[in-house]
């Protein structure tokens, strides 16, 4: 018998699962006074340089993948960058140093470079990388969690009330049964706020819920008349 707390449930996915919830597929859930298109429009005021900022697994990088899109449309020719750890040396998607500096001669006012993870650099990396966007002309959007010296374009947060539109969209239900609201402002509280550690957490409870539904729906467990 389906009950109204396992009805969402579906033996051929878990909405939580990575390949729904990773950055390149994810949309930054904005406020409803502000947009994609609002941070473009500033980040030319800004000449093209900025930064976004914000804790861990509040969706710096989920937003900067929506930015790449937006801003090839406004004909900016990007080059993106992403660091997750410090790099011994640059590294850029499977590249090497040497095929990353062959570029830098190609960089130049209609080029827009992305490094998220921007903080992962050294001191001197950094400096090495604002001068060679200078010296070129390029534009310059970074990623961290605090201040990096560039034009603040955005400051990303999280909320109790934000993680339960995420939840809400990766479930397709506007007012899901489960996990009731209580349930993630529990997990958003023990994870300090992290979205990207509340979701990691659902897709267990996710896999452990469905697991318990189709052992109670077991042939053993069949109840009389159904």
């Amino acid at each position: 018998m389906t009950t109204p707390s396992t009805a969402f449930l579906r033996p051929d996915r878990n909405p939580f699962a990575t390949r729904y919830t990773r950055p390149a597929v994810s949309e930054y859930l904005f406020p409803d006074d502000a947009g994609v298109e609002m941070l473009i429009a500033r980040l030319r005021e800004f000449r093209w340089w900025g930064q976004i900022t914000g804790p861990h697994g509040s969706g710096k990088s989920t937003l900067v993948e929506m930015l790449l899109r937006r801003l090839e449309a406004a004909g900016r020719i990007v080059d993106f960058y992403a660091f997750r750890a410090a790099p011994p040396p640059f590294t850029r998607a499977g590249a090497s140093f040497g095929a990353r500096s062959a570029s830098v001669s190609c960089w130049n006012q209609a080029t827009q470079i992305v490094v998220d993870g921007y903080e992962q650099l050294g001191w001197l990396q950094r400096t090495w990388w604002k001068w060679q966007c200078r010296r070129r002309g390029a534009g310059l959007l970074v990623t961290g969690h605090d201040d990096l010296g560039l034009p603040p374009l955005w400051q990303t947060k999280t909320s109790e009330e934000l993680m339960q539109r995420v939840v809400a969209r990766l479930l397709g239900q506007a007012d899901p049964v489960w996990p009731s609201a209580e349930q993630l402002d529990r997990l958003f509280a023990s994870h300090e706020g992290n979205v990207r550690e509340v979701l990691f957490a659902l897709y267990d409870l996710y896999e452990q819920r469905q697991g318990d539904v189709l052992a109670d729906d077991g042939p053993g467990n069949q109840r009389a008349g159904e």
